[in-house]
C-alpha cells in the first residue's frame, strides 16, 4: 500500500472512532399533556434531573413543552423519560429528537445508529437520500413505543470534518 493510500486509510479510521464517539442523541423536545402549572413543572424537573447523562432542562408552561440536552456520550432512554413525567401525572403527547450518527442499509429499510441509540427510519423527506456510512445530524419525530423504536426523519444534513 502506498504511503498516500496509508495515511488515508489512516485518517479516516481515525475520523470515524471520533465521530462515532460523538455519535448519540443530543436533545428532545417532548409536547406533554398536564404541565401547565408551577408545581408540576417543577416535579417533573425534579424526576427528570434524577435521570442520568441529563445537561440541560427547560420546561415552557405555556406550550406545555420539556426540552432536554444530553451531555456528552449520554444514553437516551425515552421509557425513564415517560416514566419520570408519569410520576407527576404528565403525560407525553410527541417526542422530537435532535441526533448525531449515521445510517445502516438493510434489505427491509435503514437504521439509524446514534451512539447506543439505534432507530428504524420509518420515512424520510421525499427525493432526499440519506447517504449511509456518512455522519449526519438528524431531526426526527420518534415513535419509542414500538420495538425497535422507530424514528421519522424531518431534516437531516451531512457533518464535515469541522463542524
Amino acid at each position: 500500500m502506498s504511503m498516500k493510500r496509508h495515511l488515508w486509510s489512516l485518517f479516516s479510521a481515525m475520523w470515524a472512532c471520533a465521530f462515532s464517539a460523538q455519535a448519540q442523541v443530543d436533545k428532545v423536545a417532548i409536547r406533554t399533556t398536564g404541565v401547565s402549572c408551577g408545581s408540576c413543572a417543577v416535579f417533573s424537573e425534579i424526576y427528570l434531573r434524577q435521570l442520568s447523562g441529563i445537561d440541560t432542562i427547560k420546561i415552557s408552561l405555556s406550550r406545555e413543552a420539556v426540552l432536554i440536552t444530553y451531555k456528552p456520550g449520554a444514553a437516551f432512554r425515552p421509557k425513564e423519560l415517560r416514566e419520570a413525567l408519569r410520576k407527576t401525572d404528565v403525560g407525553v403527547v410527541q417526542i422530537q429528537i435532535g441526533a448525531r450518527g449515521h445510517l445502516e442499509r438493510r434489505r427491509d429499510g435503514a437504521t439509524l445508529v446514534a451512539g447506543q441509540t439505534r432507530l428504524n427510519i420509518q420515512s424520510a423527506p421525499a427525493g432526499l437520500p440519506i447517504p449511509p456510512d456518512v455522519p449526519i445530524e438528524v431531526e426526527g419525530i420518534l415513535n419509542d413505543l414500538t420495538n425497535p423504536m422507530e424514528l421519522r426523519v424531518l431534516t437531516f444534513r451531512p457533518v464535515t470534518a469541522t463542524q
